[in-house]
C-alpha cells in the first residue's frame, strides 16, 4: 500500500449521507484492542473556536513536558495535519501502516465505517503506541453522537460557543444543538464552559448536574485587554498577568480564557504545568486560516469563517484591525450553511467580490455564490471563477485597483489552497 492509496483508503465512505451515531465506531474499535481506553483525553466541543482552544491547549502541554497528541479537523493543507503529537504530523510509513490495522479491523465489519470514524480509530492507535500522555480531542460534529465520543470520561471536557451550524443533524434550536454538543459531559467529570447564551448555558448545567460533573466557566468581564496589534494581543485574566496571544481578535482571547481554565482544572487534578509554559504556549500557538495576516503588502487576510456566528467575529476583527476599511472579499461557501445571512453581514464592507467553490462536494458554485451576494443587493463588482489561483490573482488586481486588501472567508475547505496559491506566488510576511 502506498501512501496515497492509504489516503484513499480513510478517505473513502460508503455513505452517501452523514450518520451520527457510536456503533459503528465503538465496533470497529473493539476489533482494533480498544486504545482509546489507553489515552487520557482533553475533549472539546462546540461550533465556532473548538479547534483554536485545541491548539493553544496542546502547545502548553507540550511545552509543559507532557507528549501531547492532538487530533482536529478539518483539513488544511495535508491530509495528516490530523494526527500530530508534539506538533508533528504522522510520518507518511505510520500513515501507511497504521491505515492497513485499520483496514483489517473495517474488513471484520458488515456496515463499513465512515471516513472520519476510520480517521478517528487511526488516531488513537498512533497515539496509544506513541505513549502520549495527553490527548487533545476535538468534536467533529455535536458530541453525543459524534464518532470521538466513544471515549471514556476525559480528564477535562470543554464547551465553546455553541451556536446555529448544521442544523440539519444538530436540530433547529440552540437548546436543541446544546444538547448535542452537552453529550461529551461524562460521569464524574470536569466541564469548562465558555460564557453562553442563557437557554444553552441551563442545557449545559442541567447536564452536569445529572451526570455529577463539576463545572468551571469563562466570564467575558473577567478578560481585561491590554493591548492589540497585528503583531499579537495581550490581556490579563483572574490570575493570568500579562498574557500575549499571537492568534488575532477579541474571540481569541475569550478562547484563550476557555484553555486557562482547563489548564486550571488540570493543575487540580496534580498535573505539573508550569506558568512559564502555559505563557510560551500562548504567545507562540499558531492556527492557520482564523484571521490570519498572510502578507501586509499586498494586505491579504485569510478567515474560516462559516457561520453567522463566525462571520460576526471576522466583522468585528475588520471594524478593529482596519477602521474603516472596506476589503476585497474572496468568498466561497458550502450551499448548506446559512450563507445568506453570512452575505447580508458582510457585504456593507465590500469593495469588490471574487467568487470561487470550495474544494467540498457541498460547496456552492462560483456563479451560485455570486447569485447569493446579488440577492443581497450588493451593486459592486463581482468577479466569479472556477480556478482559485485565477482567483486569488483577481482578487489582488482587484485590491489594488481599489487601494485596499483582500480577506478571504466563508469556508475552511478553501484555506489550504488559498495558501498554497499564496506560497508559490511568494505573496508572503
Amino acid at each position: 500500500m502506498t501512501y496515497t492509496e492509504a489516503e484513499e483508503y480513510i478517505k473513502k465512505s460508503h455513505d452517501k449521507e452523514i450518520r451520527l451515531g457510536l456503533d459503528r465506531i465503538a465496533a470497529l474499535l473493539d476489533k482494533l484492542g480498544n486504545p482509546q481506553n489507553s489515552l487520557k483525553f482533553i475533549h472539546v466541543a462546540g461550533t465556532n473556536g473548538k479547534g483554536s482552544v485545541c491548539m493553544m491547549t496542546a502547545e502548553i502541554l507540550q511545552r509543559a513536558g507532557y507528549k501531547t497528541g492532538l487530533f482536529t479537523s478539518p483539513v488544511i493543507s495535508d491530509y495528516r495535519e490530523q494526527f500530530r503529537i508534539n506538533g508533528e504530523m504522522i510520518p507518511e510509513e505510520d500513515f501507511i501502516r497504521l491505515t492497513q490495522v485499520v483496514k483489517s479491523g473495517c474488513d471484520l465489519l458488515a456496515d463499513p465505517p465512515s471516513e472520519f470514524e476510520k480517521a478517528t480509530a487511526l488516531a488513537f492507535l498512533y497515539f496509544k503506541e506513541s505513549f502520549c500522555d495527553f490527548v487533545v480531542l476535538e468534536v467533529g460534529m455535536g458530541g453525543k453522537d459524534d464518532a470521538t465520543n466513544v471515549i471514556g470520561t476525559p480528564e477535562v471536557a470543554a464547551i465553546v460557543t455553541i451556536d446555529y451550524d448544521h442544523m440539519g443533524f444538530l436540530g433547529k434550536t440552540l437548546t436543541q444543538i446544546a444538547e448535542k454538543k452537552a453529550g461529551i459531559i461524562k460521569e464524574a467529570g470536569h466541564v469548562v464552559i465558555a460564557e453562553q447564551d442563557e437557554a444553552v448555558m441551563r442545557v449545559l448545567k442541567e447536564r452536569c448536574l445529572e451526570k455529577k460533573a463539576l463545572i468551571s466557566m469563562t466570564s467575558v468581564s473577567d478578560i481585561k485587554m491590554t493591548g492589540s496589534s497585528l503583531a499579537g494581543q495581550s490581556f490579563d485574566y483572574k490570575t493570568y498577568q500579562g498574557v500575549r496571544l499571537s492568534l488575532l481578535g477579541s474571540h481569541q482571547c475569550e478562547n484563550a480564557a476557555v484553555v486557562l481554565e482547563i489548564i486550571d482544572c488540570l493543575l487540580a487534578k496534580g498535573y505539573n504545568i508550569k506558568k512559564s509554559a502555559v505563557y510560551e504556549g500562548l504567545r507562540n500557538v499558531h492556527w492557520p486560516g482564523r484571521f490570519e495576516v498572510i502578507s501586509q503588502d499586498p494586505l491579504f487576510i485569510l478567515d474560516g469563517a462559516h457561520n453567522p456566528n463566525g462571520i460576526n467575529a471576522l466583522s468585528r476583527n475588520l471594524r478593529e484591525y482596519f477602521p474603516g476599511k472596506k476589503f476585497v472579499f474572496l468568498v466561497g461557501i458550502l450551499r448548506d450553511k446559512d450563507y445568506h445571512e453570512m452575505l447580508l453581514k458582510m457585504m456593507p464592507e465590500a469593495a469588490g467580490v471574487v467568487t470561487i467553490a470550495p474544494d467540498n462536494p457541498r460547496a456552492m458554485s462560483a456563479h451560485e455564490c455570486a447569485d447569493a451576494i446579488r440577492a443581497c443587493d450588493f451593486e459592486g463588482e463581482i468577479l466569479e471563477s472556477t480556478d482559485i489561483g485565477h482567483a486569488v490573482s483577481a482578487a489582488i488586481r482587484l485590491a489594488e485597483e481599489k487601494n485596499t486588501g483582500v480577506c478571504a472567508f466563508g469556508s475552511l475547505y478553501s484555506v489550504g489552497h488559498i495558501k498554497a496559491v499564496l506560497e508559490k506566488e511568494e505573496v508572503n510576511g
